[in-house]
């Protein structure tokens, strides 16, 4: 029996919501999972500068929006259903998306959101995505905006190539046993890559990445490990306003996943508390803002 069981599902405006649903509906179909929906709604206006009529209007205006985008959340899971997508239950909840979406991933075992921002008025912003990464009680599956045309980026479910991002951290080891379901599913090809700096042990590197393909063979998987060498960082690049560290690792990964015209990519989402990088680590941020295929992260 496959453990994914229950798929939750952003709901945004945007059209990549129906390509999200679509993939949900794979999935759902893959793994014998219900798939729960979840719609943000707009709380009203409060403020002690608001006048009587004031906060009665803004009051009005909300309740307004909320059936707006109750209607439209309702319409867009008719429409998924006239595809065929497997029975979704509908929440239509009124707060910020990310603090509801925490709370629901308690009961879920996968999370399907789309890259923050972009053309999406209601998609996640990066800091409520930060906010979700690191407090989702439950893996996350993001899909970036180039995967808005509908159109779901993995036929039957499976993701053909996949790219495994190790590291050795715990965020990485709970990754890896978040994807084994969609991996074992049935990929054709899984590749298990470790970042290699400048004065690196690239023998221990390399000898860890044995280690993680015996067990991913385990699990009746078969991958192959590779590493990806790099530089450190230079004191110019390092005092560059804008820059982020480890930024060459993300890079390197999305060059590498393009290289296997990868279709999905494994990785740990961990933050620490380094007052340049925020929340987020350096490798989860820049992935977030320039993804180009889906990422599964987990913290």
């Amino acid at each position: 029996m496959s453990p994914i069981r229950h798929l939750l599902v952003h709901l945004t405006e945007g059209a990549r919501a129906d390509t999200l649903l679509r993939l949900a509906g794979a999935l759902a179909d893959r793994h014998a999972a219900a798939i729960t929906a979840l719609a943000a709604l707009p709380s009203p206006l409060r403020g002690a500068l608001l006048s009587a009529e004031g906060a009665a209007l803004a009051v009005q205006v909300a309740a307004d929006e909320q059936q707006r985008l109750r209607a439209a959340a309702a319409a867009r899971c008719a429409e998924a259903a006239a595809r065929g997508t497997p029975a979704i239950a509908l929440q239509c909840a009124e707060g910020d998306a990310d603090v509801l979406l925490r709370a629901a991933s308690r009961t879920a075992d996968l999370l399907l959101v789309g890259q923050p921002a972009g053309d999406d008025p209601s998609a996640l912003e990066p800091a409520a995505a930060a906010r979700l990464l690191t407090g989702a009680a439950c893996p996350v599956l993001v899909l970036p905006h180039i995967a808005g045309n509908g159109a779901a980026p993995w036929p039957g479910g499976v993701p053909r190539r996949a790219l495994v991002a190790w590291s050795g951290k715990r965020e990485a080891a709970r990754a890896l046993r978040d994807a084994l379901p969609l991996l074992a599913a049935g990929a054709t090809e899984v590749e298990v890559v470790s970042f290699v700096a400048r004065g690196d042990d690239s023998a221990s590197a390399s000898a860890e990445l044995d280690e993680v393909r015996r067990h991913l063979k385990r699990h009746g998987i078969d991958a192959h490990g590779a590493l990806l060498h790099g530089g450190d960082a230079s004191i110019a690049e390092r005092l560059r306003r804008g820059w982020i560290p480890d930024v060459p690792v993300a890079e390197a990964l999305l060059s590498h996943a393009a290289d296997l015209d990868a279709d999905l990519l494994v990785m740990g989402a961990w933050g620490h508390a380094r007052a340049w990088e925020l929340v987020l680590g350096g490798v989860t941020r820049t992935m977030l803002q320039s993804m180009t295929l889906p990422v599964l992260m987990s913290h």
